[in-house]
């Protein structure tokens, strides 16, 4: 079967989206800028085109219960919290008083405080206090952008925290093309390419790897 190839410079591209893909809120453009001047690390903040979908499934989802693992500086986590009910409650788990300082800025500005719960510590650790609460199949939603080497424990704790139908979205997945490196030795790179060759066999659940930005897997579970 032929495929569809088509050549295109990946920097026009990007501008045409930036251009005309989507829309951005005068005040997530302003914690892109602020972000922005943090310098390399910026790079941690998901893609404006990424937000605007999130914030899409939350609203086609009507969700009211959802985790963000990895929040940084908070623009994924009010792309969340705008797409879910007006009831929903998002838990928001990082270990950064530093960058979630500069996120409770911004949901403070945009009255999202009561629909956002930041919990500071290891993730790994608020996910089993939750599973130990008996909060197993709750959840509707959780979004994965935290350290690459916990990506498949993050995916398993996630996967029992969520109900059947609920959704995970794992960000990074393309990893800047490095999963196509055979040479690529690298934890981050391993941890990823480990993740998406184990959700590919998983029969839990239904998937989709795109390839926005730096690559997210959507899954739903069975």
């Amino acid at each position: 079967m032929k495929h569809k190839d088509t050549q295109l410079d990946p920097n026009k591209l990007r501008s045409y989206i930036d251009l005309v893909g989507y829309k951005e809120s005068p005040i997530l453009k302003e914690l892109r800028d602020e972000t922005s001047g943090l310098g390399d690390i910026s790079i941690m903040q998901i893609g404006a085109a990424q937000g605007a979908l999130i914030k899409m499934i939350c609203t086609l989802g009507g969700f009211t219960k959802c985790i963000e693992i990895g929040v940084f500086t908070g623009y994924s986590s009010i792309c969340i919290a705008e797409g879910m009910a007006k009831n929903g409650k998002l838990f928001a788990l990082d270990k950064s008083k530093e960058f979630t300082h500069i996120a409770e800025k911004y949901w403070d500005r945009l009255k999202l405080n009561d629909k956002i719960e930041l919990l500071l510590g290891n993730a790994k650790d608020t996910l089993d206090n939750f599973i130990s609460s008996n909060l197993e199949n709750t959840f509707d939603f959780v979004f994965i952008d935290a350290d690459k080497s916990n990506y498949l424990d993050y995916y398993e704790k996630s996967l029992k925290l969520i109900r059947s139908g609920g959704i995970i979205i794992i960000d990074n997945t393309i990893w800047k093309g490095k999963v196509l490196d055979e040479n690529d030795n690298s934890s981050s790179t391993k941890s990823i390419k480990l993740l998406n060759n184990f959700i590919a066999k998983d029969e839990r659940v239904d998937h989709c790897l795109i390839s926005i930005y730096d690559g997210m897997t959507l899954c739903i579970k069975k």
